[in-house]
């Protein structure tokens, strides 16, 4: 093999300046361009060794004071990965395999240094594919670290069932969840130890028809064990994995633990029971409970008051939340992301595209936590107008759910109390909401109309007509309209639209032409 003439940086370990110099032409020979520096003391090379970093060690096995399996430990000690021959004069098989032993990479007779350059040529092929077989490892290692990373920081559990419906992945934030190893898990078939025995077919039913679909569905709530027995409440997401084919590979499970939520709504609706059941106990001598039966009212009233604190107070938390700390998480995944896409780059990696991807992915990850987050963020509305509200509201959903969403101003809307403008923007909200999730639109139509004894805010979808959408969280959604129309006295109309979807229609009384008259709020 022809070298070209390529650059050497030789240490020589020899006493003798005659011998260097044939062990120098018979590399120059061998076609290298050599960089050479001669040592023959134990100080000589290690100063050598400190000054700069050398392609090979070449030393001679016997000389006065020093020898090369002295030269041969020094290196060793220090660690470093450079290729190490002996040269000798004279040298017998069992002194040439000790050498060996102790770590010289080759050894070539004097009186045959045609030798010499084809094992250098070949120790430097050797270094080569150390070296990348080490910088692989150390890419591996990257990329095991960053996946750790990513599995630690997300709170939900995630399962993966491959094609063969045998669970082939989970993290550890499921594993916590449900009291199982990994290594309990992995492998397995449905049902699998995770599903109570009573839950098997309604579990295995909702699998069966999440995995029919080729999209992520809008998940569905099951009750899973412990690993101790207990029973516990998870919302469920699968969502279909494809291979570089795009083709399914398996199915992806987010699970999320919602227990203390239903715990808290059966504690509401039970409170809520308890509260009517009070009121009908109170009215059964009118005219003899009619202060107790008036204190309930109060009672409830304040309740409703307060569940709309709590809600928008959660609201705002999660919104903060998903803005403050998953913000934060994804952006500093995107700079890991985006570091390891230039480390790969700079190197050429074939794998440079698929961190690019996943830097992309993250950043979309990232503008959809904000516009989530912006939507549970309350708006302050001390000060704004109304239309200006409802456009920003139309607009927000346009870009958040990517309906046809429109705001009209038929007549100018006169200037309105704080409260007055916040509760007619939340029924606008929820309205929305309603339409979206429950009513499956694809466009709205938000109209202000009146004249100066009344402001009329109409709400239009062309999603599924009312009352077919209603379920039990579209009623709830209801209630919490009905209450706000109540505290701003205005009267709450809702009908199936002509042909199809649900009308909405506010109606406001304007008190001396222009001004509202609320009853007050939250």
């Amino acid at each position: 093999m022809t070298t070209g003439n390529r650059r050497l940086r030789v240490l020589l370990v020899e006493d003798s300046e005659n011998d260097a110099a044939l062990l120098q032409i018979a590399l120059e020979r061998a076609g290298f361009a050599l960089e050479c520096e001669r040592v023959d003391t134990a100080q000589a090379l290690e100063a050598a060794l400190d000054r700069q970093e050398w392609d090979v060690v070449i030393a001679d096995y016997v000389m006065p004071g020093f020898d090369g399996l002295s030269a041969l430990a020094l290196v060793k000690q220090r660690g470093l990965d450079i290729p190490f021959i002996i040269v000798s004069g004279h040298i017998t098989d069992d002194t040439a395999v000790a050498a060996m032993k102790a770590g010289a990479h080759d050894y070539v007779m004097k009186d045959n240094l045609a030798r010499l350059g084809p094992a250098v040529e070949r120790e430097l092929r050797e270094i080569e594919v150390r070296n990348a077989r080490r910088q692989a490892e150390k890419k591996l290692w990257e990329e095991h670290s960053f996946r750790q990373a990513i599995e630690h920081s997300v709170p939900s559990g995630i399962t993966v069932v491959n094609l063969e419906g045998r669970q082939s992945y989970v993290n550890p934030a499921f594993c916590e969840m449900v009291g199982w190893s990994e290594e309990d898990l992995i492998g397995a078939r449905p049902p699998f130890v995770y599903w109570p025995p009573e839950e098997v077919e309604v579990i295995a039913a909702a699998m069966a028809e999440a995995v029919k679909s080729s999209s992520p569905g809008e998940g569905f709530e099951l009750r899973f064990c412990k690993r101790t027995g207990e029973r516990f409440d998870v919302l469920v997401q699968v969502t279909p994995l494809r291979d570089t084919f795009q083709n399914i590979s398996g199915w992806l499970s987010s699970i999320t633990d919602i227990t203390r939520r239903k715990q808290a709504e059966a504690a509401l609706r039970r409170s809520h029971e308890e509260l009517e059941a009070r009121v009908r106990e109170r009215t059964a001598d009118l005219s003899a409970a009619n202060a107790q039966l008036q204190s309930a009212m109060a009672e409830r009233r304040r309740l409703e008051h307060e569940l709309l604190e709590i809600t928008e107070r959660e609201r705002r938390r999660i919104g903060l939340d998903l803005h403050d700390d998953l913000g934060q998480k994804l952006s500093g995944v995107a700079l890991m992301a985006k570091g390891l896409y230039l480390k790969l780059a700079k190197r050429r990696s074939p794998d440079a595209k698929e961190a690019a991807k996943i830097h992309k992915l993250i950043q979309q990850a990232m503008d959809h936590a904000s516009d989530v987050a912006h939507d549970l963020a309350t708006l302050d509305l001390r000060d704004a107008d109304l239309e200006v509200a409802l456009k920003q509201l139309a607009g927000h959903a346009k870009k958040t759910f990517g309906i046809v969403c429109r705001f009209q101003a038929e007549t100018a809307a006169p200037r309105l109390e704080p409260n007055v403008v916040r509760q007619l923007y939340k029924i606008t909200q929820e309205a929305l909401t309603n339409a979206i999730k429950h009513g499956k639109t694809r466009r709205v139509n938000i109209t202000l109309s009146g004249t100066r004894e009344e402001l009329v805010l109409t709400v239009r979808n062309s999603g599924v007509p009312f009352p077919s959408v209603v379920s039990r969280n579209a009623g709830m959604g209801l209630r919490i309209m009905n209450y706000r129309a109540s505290l701003i006295n205005v009267s709450l109309d809702i009908k199936p639209g002509k042909p199809d979807g649900t009308v909405i229609r506010c109606v406001l009384p304007l008190k001396s032409g222009n001004d509202p008259t609320p009853q007050g709020g939250a």
